[in-house]
């Protein structure tokens, strides 16, 4: 974001009249960003751009009982996931405060309508440690996606067989996906009841850069140049027929669509 936003200065800057030393200020900036990016978010291992934090990459879904939890008056109530120990222990009488500090009172355990309790999966970390971030996303590929990195970057190769890779990558018959479909948090809903966002459907704006991106790198002499040609040829002709026909079906052009039929989905104009 700092090494487009100093670009978008740059430019700016050369519209408005700047003199030269500040321009050169912002170009010399830009260049600086663009080169922390290598420094900071390359992921050597995995050969594409991560991002980096205090994180925890293992981990997994377990099973968890949902229960109804109130406000001390009981005047508002939520719901509350607790593990199948956590509520052998409230049955035994181990457990007094199962609910959060917020809702203290526990109400009672929600049914799945079958004679059974209703289960809900919650990712269970293990050991946080500072670390590059392990997940295939747009993120992955934003330096390629924005055309920060050089035609000649080495790192462009390794990008766009990223891009193009259906189960390591984004690829998908409609469109680069927001994430990669053998990430265990692949369209796992955000919330319960809140269908996946940016965990797997095909995004136009996204997509939109990638398109643009693909051109800018197609046009230019580098070791991508090849690959960036038959990516925009094969990634728009993915696009435009899976928008065109759903435009047919529906009337309108969808905010995202499903990374798996092509369906429009969410909001539209």
């Amino acid at each position: 974001g700092g090494a487009l936003g100093a670009g978008v200065l740059v430019r700016v800057a050369e519209l408005v009249g700047e003199p030269k030393d500040k321009v050169d200020e912002f170009r010399g900036m830009q260049s600086e960003l663009v080169l922390s990016l290598d420094d900071l978010h390359w992921d050597a291992e995995r050969k594409r751009y991560n991002d980096y934090g205090l994180h925890c990459n293992d981990g997994r879904y377990v099973p968890h009982i949902v229960v109804k939890c109130a406000t001390a008056d009981g005047g508002e109530s939520v719901e509350h996931a607790m593990s199948k120990k956590e509520y052998v222990d409230l049955q035994q009488g181990k457990n007094r405060q199962p609910c959060p500090a917020r809702f203290p009172k526990f109400l009672f355990p929600l049914g799945d309508g079958q004679g059974g309790l209703m289960m809900r999966e919650k990712f269970k970390p293990k050991k946080e440690r500072l670390q590059f971030v392990d997940h295939v996303g747009y993120v992955s590929l934003f330096p390629l996606l924005l055309r920060l990195l050089p035609p000649d970057s080495p790192r462009l190769p390794e990008l766009l067989d990223l891009m193009a890779d259906p189960a390591r990558g984004l690829w998908s018959d409609f469109g680069l996906r927001s994430l990669a479909k053998g990430d265990k948090m692949y369209l796992r809903n955000n919330a319960p009841g809140d269908a996946p966002y940016w965990r797997g459907p095909i995004w136009i704006n996204c997509n939109f850069l990638a398109v643009n991106a693909l051109r800018h790198y197609a046009a230019l002499e580098g070791p991508g140049r090849g690959k960036a040609a038959e990516l925009l040829e094969r990634l728009s002709g993915n696009l435009v027929r899976n928008m065109f026909d759903n435009f047919q079906k529906t009337g309108y052009l969808w905010e995202q669509y499903n990374p798996h039929d092509g369906a429009g989905q969410r909001t539209h104009p």
